[in-house]
């Protein structure tokens, strides 16, 4: 048994680290960190920020986008005054629109309630809009230093192998946070807190670097030889594959964008209509019941969404005053809750925030399209 830890029972429910492997770890830290532009002001909104976009988005497509978003809204109240399409102009590139819509509730409450001070509890943390147990524990340890231990994916995978625990999924987590808990350096836990995920992107990776790591003689995973096949490896969501129909549809007053919550794709931003087309496990969109005729302008291209691999299609068509009339009260009487606003084709990417709306526009060109009426 490595000195790192002492193994109670075979189960780990209580385990007990040498405060010398806290050490090494935050020495490591403290010389290898990299120098990143979220950890140069940790204030409890920087680091909330920088936590909800770094979650399903890597750090280098991340930074760019975190620093253009903090040179906009420095501060809580430069954010929670914005209005919600530029927050979302402003998230472009992140994806997962929903993250930002949670992030401007939960700063809004921040402001009104807390005036704009982060609380220093974890129950008033929790409950704000888009603040769960890990990002709370983040912010509560990183900027507060409070003894808050994290655990994101980096961390378990780190936390599984240094105490051998293999199972994985939502049922291992409450083990791993007793885990995480008891590895947690109660001096100085914003730091080891940060240093067990930087390990866990760096050096404890799914297939590890071991020989570099500064936690190596203490790793029970290590000592036995199954770092790689720790923890149980989870079993991936079969993509589906999906065929989209974006439809450009034209009126006087430029492109038609909607938004309405119950679609299956883009409920929090606006986007051009589309419809789903061969087979699909959802049902036909109600909205797009219309009797228009539409050209299919000959293009496609390639995204993913969230376990979806699609094959993207383009369609346009132009709105006389009388064809658009009855398509607006089409959408209405379908779908109360529906939004709609026009956009020219050069706001495009801005008005529907999505690479999708790139892609489009890009595949447009290196197909020499020339849509009547786009071209400004």
């Amino acid at each position: 048994m490595p000195a790192g830890l002492k193994q109670k029972d075979p189960i780990l429910e209580i385990q007990e680290f040498d405060p010398k492997t806290n050490l090494k770890l935050r020495n490591w830290f403290l010389k290898e960190k990299r120098d990143l532009p979220f950890r140069k002001n940790r204030t409890p909104y920087s680091t909330w920020v920088s936590e909800i976009m770094l979650q399903q988005t890597r750090v280098a497509a991340m930074l760019p986008l975190y620093e253009k978003f903090m040179a906009r809204f420095p501060k809580p109240e430069d954010l929670a005054s914005a209005e919600e399409e530029e927050v979302f102009r402003y998230w472009q590139g992140l994806g997962y629109y929903s993250r930002a819509k949670n992030l401007l509730a939960g700063v809004r409450k921040l402001v009104n309630e807390f005036r704009g001070k982060f609380p220093e509890t974890l129950e008033e943390a929790l409950s704000l809009p888009g603040i769960g147990p890990y990002t709370a524990r983040a912010i509560l340890s990183i900027s507060y230093n409070l003894p808050f231990a994290v655990l994101d994916g980096n961390a378990k995978r780190v936390l599984s192998r240094l105490a051998m625990f293999r199972e994985s999924g939502p049922k291992a987590d409450p083990i791993l946070q007793k885990i995480a808990d008891s590895f947690l350096n109660r001096d100085f836990p914003g730091d080891h807190n940060e240093a067990v995920m930087e390990l866990g992107a760096r050096i404890c990776i799914p297939k590890p670097l071991c020989t570099q790591c500064p936690l190596q003689t203490d790793c029970i995973a290590y000592q036995n030889g199954v770092q790689e096949s720790i923890p149980e490896t989870e079993k991936k969501k079969k993509e589906i594959p999906l065929d989209i129909r974006f439809y450009i549809l034209k009126g006087k007053q430029g492109i038609l964008l909607v938004r309405y919550p119950e679609r299956r794709f883009f409920k929090t931003i606006y986007s051009l209509p589309f419809s789903f087309e061969g087979k699909n496990p959802y049902e036909p969109d109600p909205v797009l019941d219309w009797d228009l005729k539409t050209s299919d302008l000959g293009i496609k291209f390639k995204h993913t969404i969230t376990h979806h691999k699609i094959q993207g299609f383009v369609s346009e068509t132009e709105l006389d005053a009388k064809k658009e009339k009855r398509i607006l009260e089409d959408f209405r009487k379908a779908r109360p809750s529906i939004e709609i606003k026009y956009c020219h084709w050069r706001d495009l990417e801005t008005e529907f925030p999505s690479s999708i709306a790139k892609k489009i526009k890009q595949t447009l060109a290196k197909n020499g399209a020339v849509l009547p009426g786009l071209e400004n």
